[in-house]
């Protein structure tokens, strides 16, 4: 038995569990198209069973915002769906006059930057650059918008960095802030994400939980697995052992 696997059969046991998730990257293959993706059918059957289960909640914890979310994402009630990194939830905040007006700056010198193969994303709380589609085609000149995104004055107001995009926010909020409030109303909580953005979810996380980092990019969390097909399947064997215990 793996460390994980020792891990995944110990949170299983918790009185109440909360099983987080990311999207992109975690329970559905990146594409440089948005909304041409579908999520994995095993990882989706997985959190479909632990939502059936007494005292265990699932959450989708998403950079996207919550209607494009929803667009992909095969899962309703009584799923939590949270979008923006934890800003588009059950209380969302309010953007300011001053954070309306920046964002709107902002987005009009990202479509400056737009070549064929980019486009700008407007979400409530943040606008945001994708060059994946140039990328394929042209990885060099995706990197040179994105360079030139990165170079965006931002009054020291957030910026993310992720897989071919960049993201100005107007407001501090991150997946860890929302996740560090949310969890604790649960006893264990289970965490997998495979952006730099999760890192902040990951960070929050306490000796009674488990954090999963999907990929190979630099993490603080304790497990890793290669991929989405990988995760799949450790969300399989959490549901099995969930059944169990649950069962007892």
């Amino acid at each position: 038995m793996t460390g994980l696997d020792a891990a995944v059969e110990r949170i299983a046991a918790a009185p109440r569990l909360l099983v987080c998730v990311d999207f992109d990257g975690t329970i559905c293959e990146l594409g440089p198209d948005p909304y041409a993706v579908s999520a994995h059918p095993g990882a989706i059957e997985a959190l479909t069973s632990l939502m059936a289960l007494p005292a265990t909640q699932v959450a989708v914890l998403s950079g996207r915002h919550l209607d494009g979310l929803r667009r992909v994402l095969p899962l309703g009630d009584p799923a939590v769906i949270v979008g923006s990194h934890g800003a588009e939830s059950a209380h969302p905040p309010v953007l300011s006059k001053a954070d309306a007006a920046y964002l709107a700056d902002i987005e009009r010198r990202l479509e400056r930057l737009v070549v064929p193969g980019a486009f700008v994303e407007v979400k409530p709380y943040q606008r945001v650059i994708h060059a994946a589609r140039l990328a394929e085609r042209d990885p060099d000149a995706a990197q040179a918008v994105l360079e030139r995104a990165r170079a965006i004055d931002t009054g020291g107001r957030p910026v993310v960095e992720g897989h071919n995009i960049v993201e100005f926010s107007a407001l501090e909020v991150t997946k860890g802030s929302w996740l560090g409030e949310h969890k604790a109303l649960f006893d264990a909580t289970f965490f997998a994400g495979d952006d730099r953005t999760d890192e902040t979810a990951l960070g929050v996380l306490g000796p009674a939980d488990v954090g999963v980092k999907v990929g190979s990019q630099p993490s603080i969390a304790a497990h890793r697995v290669t991929g989405v097909e990988e995760l799949a399947g450790v969300l399989g064997r959490l549901a099995a052992a969930r059944s169990r215990f649950a069962r007892r």
